[in-house]
């Protein structure tokens, strides 16, 4: 592929993800989950869900590991994120009461077959199942009793690399079944679910800082190149643990680098050996309530060399001190909105430095995407190769 061609492709998707900055952009999508939510939101049954697990892969399960915070914070239930495989594989150690037990599948193309299987195991144990997908031909609705339909078809549409958009698409209608299902069972009233609507508004408006965020990690991607480092490690907690997974991830389908996503403590435990004092750590830490832990972390990165990026909204003189980089993003008055607005730099960063290697931003490598990594698509069962 020519410069030319490479360089027209990766402004196409800065233009994709900056278009998010517009309401418009986000009204199909506002539209498709309103029409499904309406569909089945009189189902009785839903009052009563205890338990929800939440399946995908990729940035599925990174949307999958949002979600389980939203839902359990909102509708105060027991949520959790699963691969899809695991659960498809091992439903029995999960599905422990079936008629209050709701698995929610997600995939964006739709056509994820653990997510499929995962929702067949689920429904043949007696749990009531759901698709959060897009809105045309989804193979996984097979085994769905509910559908909700997304406009995460955004990348086809409009031809790029890399999934982005489609992300909070799909992270949105998410948020939505939270509310529903905390109206559902109590946790919230009319006038508390029209709240949560007004705190979604209200991060969506912030996202108006876009183009100047873009701009930031510019400088922050040319600052890592001077390391002369391969790798990073993005760390993340509570709401934010979906989008240290899924900014670690980003960054290896864009920049072709390998990005660890570990938890913001449990990176001290061990692995922190592995710093070298040129891989940074991307720490994001929104609130103050990780901003005790983020102190350790700096401490331990002070003595060691090891450079560190803070995304975050507020911070003490401390950590303007013994901070590399401060990114300072847009104030969120609740955290659990924060993976609405706390993944863009991460996706900037990865494209920001692709960008500067004349690459095609999030373009596969050897030829493979998930579904092309498949046994029986390339070797006969005596493990030759057929093609």
């Amino acid at each position: 592929m020519e410069m030319k061609e490479i360089a027209a492709l990766n402004e196409r998707l800065r233009e994709h993800i900056l278009s998010l900055a517009k309401a418009e952009s986000w009204k199909r999508n506002d539209g498709l989950i309103a029409e499904s939510i309406a569909s089945f939101e009189g189902e009785p049954y839903l009052g009563g869900i205890r338990n929800v697990y939440i399946v995908g892969h990729g940035t599925s399960f990174a949307t999958a590991s949002n979600a389980e915070s939203l839902i359990a914070h909102i509708a105060k239930v027991y949520a959790r994120a699963l691969h899809a495989y695991q659960l498809r594989e091992y439903p029995e150690e999960f599905i422990l009461d079936p008629d209050k037990t709701l698995v929610i599948g997600v995939t964006c193309g739709g056509k994820t077959v653990s997510v499929k299987l995962a929702l067949k195991a689920a429904r043949e144990m007696g749990a009531h199942t759901m698709l959060i997908s897009n809105d045309g031909n989804a193979s996984c609705a097979e085994f769905a009793d509910l559908r909700v339909k997304t406009d995460c078809n955004v990348e086809q549409a409009a031809d790029v690399q890399a999934y982005s958009v489609s992300h909070l698409f799909l992270l949105e209608a998410a948020y939505e079944v939270a509310v529903l299902l905390a109206k559902k069972n109590g946790a919230a009233d009319e006038k508390q679910a029209a709240v949560w609507k007004e705190k979604f508004e209200d991060v969506r408006a912030k996202m108006a800082c876009l183009p100047e965020l873009f701009d930031e990690m510019e400088k922050i991607a040319t600052w890592y190149k001077g390391t002369g480092t391969e790798n990073m490690v993005v760390l993340g907690t509570g709401p934010n643990m979906g989008t240290m997974v899924e900014g670690a991830l980003k960054i290896c389908e864009m920049a072709w680098k390998f990005g660890a996503g570990e938890e913001l403590e449990d990176f001290a435990h061990g692995r922190f050996r592995e710093m070298d004092g040129k891989i940074p750590l991307f720490i994001i830490t929104p609130d103050g309530k990780t901003r005790e832990k983020v102190l350790d972390l700096l401490a331990g990165c002070n003595i060691s060399g090891t450079p560190t990026v803070l995304f975050t909204g507020g911070t003490t003189p401390a950590v303007e001190k013994l901070a590399t980089h401060i990114v300072r993003m847009p104030e969120v008055e609740d955290e659990y909105l924060t993976p609405f607005l706390y993944v863009f730099p991460l996706w900037f960063f990865g494209y920001h430095v692709r960008k500067m290697e004349n690459g095609l931003v999030g373009e596969k490598r050897f030829g493979l995407f998930a579904k092309d990594i498949d046994f029986k698509a390339h070797f006969n069962e005596a493990g030759e190769w057929i093609g």
